[in-house]
């Protein structure tokens, strides 16, 4: 069983990185930390809405949150064909996407990602690999 992080590890993680460790930053950082499906940004908020744990939570805050958790390095942004999602940043992992269910899986392959700081003009700032298939539980 994986341990679950605290508040306190949570809001260390963010000074660290100096990020002013707000409510709603502690909060979606311990959820995105504690969890592995991946969420859309509206499933985060429809998260905390359903638990009634921050009172006081928009869209737009959700949104600016996972903006700045993202610039700061503690969030991965994955981009899928049917929603963008966000990931913790874990040891070097990459992701499966399941076109039926829509799910993401964490995978772990023995592949080095290239360093590309431009193409064609353009900066480059995240590399990544995601696969794109079909689930061994859709498959089934």
């Amino acid at each position: 069983m994986v341990k679950k992080a605290t508040v306190d590890e949570v809001m260390e993680l963010l000074k660290a990185k100096g990020v002013k460790p707000t409510v709603h930053r502690v909060e979606i950082l311990e959820y995105l930390r504690n969890s592995y499906d991946h969420p859309s940004a509206d499933e985060i908020y429809e998260h905390f809405v359903k638990e009634a744990k921050l009172p006081v939570l928009s869209r737009a805050t959700v949104y600016n949150t996972l903006r700045t958790l993202a610039s700061a390095g503690l969030v991965k942004v994955i981009i899928t064909p049917d929603a963008i999602r966000y990931d913790f940043v874990r040891q070097n992992h990459h992701h499966f996407y399941c076109t039926k269910c829509k799910k993401i899986y964490d995978i772990e392959l023995e592949v080095e990602l290239p360093e590309i700081s431009s193409v064609d003009g353009h900066e480059v700032q995240n590399v990544q690999l995601t696969l794109v298939g079909i689930c061994k539980s859709c498959l089934k």
